[in-house]
């Protein structure tokens, strides 16, 4: 009775090792996916405030925030553990463009102020560039 109790705990390690190796292949294959999203979703994001941009705001700007804040996302968890990017206030970003937008039109000031919202929330403190 030893011998089979011994042989149905290596299966059960057999398949709980599997089972691991299987998660772990998941969840990378989940991380990648999520970068991916991310990048489009703030190409998409970038593009219409490009376009959208009035006078008094520099589409340069624009480009060099969002290339900074994609970034730090495509560095996460990295960038978050080393408070390279604070998680916080991209959330207060987010929130904040929605409140900004919900008219619709962007104005110079709304598009500035989200841009050193943005531009804080992964660590840049310098000017306009």
């Amino acid at each position: 009775m030893s011998d089979q109790n011994k042989r149905k705990g290596q299966r059960l390690v057999k398949i709980l090792a599997a089972l691991l190796i299987l998660t772990v292949c998941f969840a990378i294959l989940q991380w990648f996916i999520i970068k991916e999203l991310f990048s489009f979703g703030a190409d998409m994001v970038k593009d219409a405030l490009i376009r959208q941009a009035p006078a008094g705001v520099e589409r340069v700007d624009i480009d060099a925030t969002f290339e900074r804040v994609k970034s730090a996302v495509m560095q996460l968890p990295f960038s978050f553990l080393t408070g390279k990017i604070d998680l916080r206030k991209i959330k207060a970003v987010g929130d904040y463009a929605i409140e900004a937008n919900a008219d619709e039109v962007w104005n110079a000031e709304e598009i500035n102020t989200l841009l050193r919202m943005m531009n804080a929330s992964v660590g840049f403190k310098g000017g306009s560039e």
